[in-house]
């Protein structure tokens, strides 16, 4: 964007004043007049278009109201006609009814006159009347509405006519016919051949479906046209809804391609509606020929102001073209040509004075900095700046001054400062000497410190393996206490199953031992009956001894079975409660081995971060052995270095010794 900006600058510099003045009045004018044209278009349009929509707007309504009141005119003739009481008067005769009837038509013009029954059916009246008017328009209305109705226009013999019916009722209200008259077309076809809406302007009068009943062509009206099928498309249909919706409005639409300008009413007391509409060409004619002799003034106009501008840009550059051709020689240095004075305006004699003035007035700066700088440049700092300055030159003069005083002041620091520095400079190499020989004894400490850190990862690798070897122990006496753990729950489970058994002997020794006692208290009542028996009961009492017996036998044993039992179960408690110990010992012993798993892979993590430490502490050490190394290069350097500025001190002093400065 800057590089575009930089190349248009640079277009813009190699033109002439002149060129400029021109484009940009060209300019200025060309867009004023395109402006005024394209605001002049606009403004001529949209005025155009509101006032043809305001005047046909009028002039649809007030034809609808002309169309509304010959129908009215019509009505009321044939409604005064119904009010004669003969009509209901049934005793008179056919032919005096005719009678009636040809005198009703001598008095209006009538293109025929007839009534009619209720069924449609002619009952008298003049013989042009159609002897039928079922499926007429009108008909239906009649038989509907039971009111005075008008018809559509229809072409019958030769003529276009306008029938307008009204039923005739007796004193109760009922029907007794219809009287129906007919009228010529040209009360409506007056209407509208006397809109003016150009030769190729519409009119027409639309029912409530959008067909077209009258035309102001009146060759067209033997065709059967509707808007909706004639004017198909969308803009056109909602234009023509609305139309049918009996507003009174107008619109810009296209029919057939050709741009209209269309104003539509309703007319009062039927179910039509006006419609006309204009061609726009007929209207944008004379906007455009307006137009184009605006265009071509716009034109006449800009050719004058070009040629005023060329003439006035013409004087403008010759009055500049001495003063840029001499501000030319300047810019390259040339402070000895003359200006050439000009006389022709005022700007231009300013100018020239002014840029003589300016060129002598830079001639005497110009000689006095130079002379003033040669002697900067010679080294004599003493003196001051000669010559009057004016103007933004006493800034100039002032920086000189200030750059001289400068000078001298930093050439005195400049001898100060040397001094300071060959002092500093020795200071610096004793202390570079020191730094030397520090260096070198931080380096041979750091490659001591640099083996014992080498003989600690030794040891610390050793570490690691001892710890792994622990670690795998630890996991071994796990797996075994582990073991040993289940197999003293399988004990546990055995010992507890003996006991439970033990309770079972316990209990049926407790159950036999009282089947003995019963034995023997059996044995001894069977003793008792014996005896009371006799001799027959002997043998009864042999066998009751030795029932005795053998109870005295299975007490005796019980005895003992009872004391090895219960000597059995105090065992059996014992070991139960030796085997919970040992199991409790073995969950201790689980306990203390995971402990000792944990030290171990705590132990091996600490080795690890220990080795890790000892790694990094290495590094850190040949990081600062080569620090120390390039200290110790640096010391060097440092020696070297002040030597030097020792001798560059010795130079510094020549020099400022050689500068004349103010006291």
């Amino acid at each position: 964007m800057k590089a575009g900006k930089i190349t248009k600058n640079k277009k813009l510099k190699k033109r002439s004043i002149k060129q400029i003045i021109i484009r940009y009045v060209m300019q200025l004018s060309i867009s004023l007049g395109v402006i005024l044209v394209i605001l002049m278009i606009v403004t001529s349009l949209r005025s155009t278009s509101s006032v043809l929509h305001d005047g046909l707007t009028t002039t649809a309504r007030i034809s609808a109201q002309n169309i509304s009141s010959n129908l009215h005119l019509l009505t009321d003739r044939i409604d005064n006609m119904a009010q004669k009481s003969e009509w209901a008067d049934m005793s008179i005769s056919e032919v005096e009814m005719q009678q009636l009837i040809d005198e009703c038509e001598k008095r209006v013009e009538f293109v025929w006159i007839a009534a009619y029954d209720i069924a449609g059916e002619k009952l008298y009246g003049d013989s042009d009347a159609p002897e039928s008017i079922v499926g007429k328009v009108y008909y239906d209305y009649l038989t509907r509405t039971q009111n005075l109705t008008i018809g559509d226009p229809e072409h019958q013999d030769g003529i276009w006519q306008i029938s307008v019916g009204i039923p005739i009722k007796n004193e109760k209200g009922e029907i007794l016919f219809y009287l129906i008259g007919s009228y010529k077309y040209d009360l409506l076809n007056d209407v509208l051949t006397n809109i003016n809406i150009g030769n190729k302007g519409v009119a027409y009068i639309v029912d409530g479906e959008g067909d077209i009943i009258a035309d102001k062509n009146i060759t067209d009206m033997d065709k059967t046209r509707n808007l909706y099928a004639m004017f198909n498309s969308k803009t056109n249909h909602r234009v023509f809804d609305a139309m049918l919706d009996f507003r009174t409005d107008s619109a810009t639409v296209f029919l057939k391609g050709v741009h209209y300008y269309m104003a539509y009413s309703p007319v009062a007391g039927t179910n039509w509606t006006l419609l006309i509409a204009a061609p726009g060409a007929d209207f944008i004619k004379t906007l455009v020929w307006s137009i184009a002799l605006s265009i071509l003034v716009i034109i006449a106009l800009q050719i004058y102001i070009t040629k005023q501008t060329v003439y006035i840009a013409d004087q403008i550059s010759d009055s500049l073209s001495h003063a840029t051709n001499r501000l030319t020689l300047l810019a390259a240095g040339n402070l000895k040509e003359k200006v050439t004075f000009v006389d022709n305006n005022q700007e231009a004699e300013i100018l020239t004075t002014a840029l003589s003035s300016t060129v002598s007035s830079l001639s005497t700066y110009i000689d006095n900095i130079t002379g003033y700088l040669g002697l900067l440049s010679a080294g004599d700092y003493s003196k001051e700046v000669e010559g009057i300055f004016e103007g933004d030159f006493v800034a100039i003069r002032e920086a000189m001054t200030r750059i001289s005083d400068a000078l001298n002041e930093t050439m005195h620091r400049i001898h100060e400062a040397s001094e300071a520095v060959r002092n500093n400079s020795a200071e610096t190499t004793a202390y570079a000497n020191k730094l030397y020989n520090g260096s070198i004894e931080q380096t041979d400490a750091l490659k001591r410190l640099t083996g014992e850190m080498n003989l600690i990862t030794d040891k610390t690798g050793e570490i690691d393996e001892n710890a792994q070897r622990v670690r795998e122990s630890a996991d071994a006496a796990k797996d075994r206490v582990d073991e040993g753990q289940r197999q003293m729950e399988d004990m546990l489970y055995t010992m507890d199953s003996i006991h439970h058994d033990m309770q079972e002997i316990i209990t049926i020794s407790q159950l036999i031992e009282e089947i003995s006692s019963q034995t023997s208290l059996l044995s001894l009542n069977a003793s008792i009956e014996a005896a009371r028996a006799g001799d027959a009961g002997k043998g009864f009492a042999v066998v009751a001894q030795e029932i005795g017996k053998l109870a005295q036998q299975t007490a005796s044993a019980l005895e003992k079975t009872g004391t090895i039992i219960s000597k059995a179960s105090m065992a059996i408690d014992e070991g139960m409660r030796t085997a919970q110990h040992t199991a409790e010992s073995f969950r201790k012993v689980k306990q203390a081995t995971r402990e000792f798993q944990e030290i171990s892979e705590n132990l091996i993590q600490i080795t690890v971060q220990q080795k890790e430490a000892i790694d990094t502490a290495s590094q850190e050490v040949q990081t600062v052995l080569s620090i120390a190394d390039t200290n110790q290069r640096f010391a060097q350097d440092t020696d070297e270095t002040a030597a030097v500025s020792m001798n560059q001190v010795q130079e510094l002093e020549q020099i400022v010794s050689m500068v004349k400065l103010r006291a």
